[in-house]
């Protein structure tokens, strides 16, 4: 998975040089398109936890922060990080945390200067801690892959309204999960 990931980045590069020639042309056609955005907000998650018996699908809350930077009016490169908990899960003392992190392409559909929807693949590391409290904690580490989009709708010159960003997350714990994930929020453009 590895290797593909690392093929997948290197061919995005290559295809970020080649259309490097033309970002000045579009930009000149328009000058509204942000270069950089930063994202934050809630997030909600409905995790699968195959990993322990007791529990299925269970809900997490939380934050997430995303910065993406364009190279062109449309693509661009989103690094993300998110952090959800959940207490006392199915009233078994269970807790867990969840950290990720995610890197990869996005690319906003720049239909009109207020509506901006949006596509990304975010590929990384999920780390997920858990405890029951008379229990030592278990930590463990996966990779992760995240497919979605969503919608931004500006309501001034650099800041818009995340309305929702919804997402499917696989991670590898236990043999592979499926997480779906929403968030809004606000995204500041620069």
């Amino acid at each position: 998975m590895r290797k593909l990931l690392v093929l997948f980045a290197a061919l995005f590069a290559f295809a970020s040089i080649a259309l490097a020639q033309t970002q000045q042309q579009v930009q000149l056609d328009e000058p509204d398109a942000p270069k950089a955005e930063l994202f934050a907000g809630y997030a909600y998650q409905r995790s699968n936890l195959s990993n322990f018996s007791s529990l299925s699908t269970e809900n997490l809350s939380g934050e997430t922060l995303q910065a993406t930077v364009y190279m062109t009016r449309s693509i661009g490169i989103t690094a993300d990080v998110s952090h959800v908990t959940g207490t006392n899960l199915a009233q078994t003392g269970f807790d867990i945390v969840r950290y990720t992190y995610l890197f990869g392409p996005t690319y906003a559909f720049r239909i009109s200067p207020a509506i901006t929807p949006f596509v990304h693949a975010l590929f990384g590391e999920d780390h997920e801690r858990s405890s029951v409290s008379y229990l030592q904690d278990i930590s463990t580490n996966s990779f992760a892959e995240d497919f979605g989009g969503g919608v931004d709708v500006k309501l001034l010159d650099h800041v818009a309204l995340r309305l929702a960003q919804v997402d499917i997350m696989h991670t590898s714990h236990s043999g592979g999960e499926g997480h779906f994930r929403y968030a809004a929020g606000v995204v500041f453009r620069f």
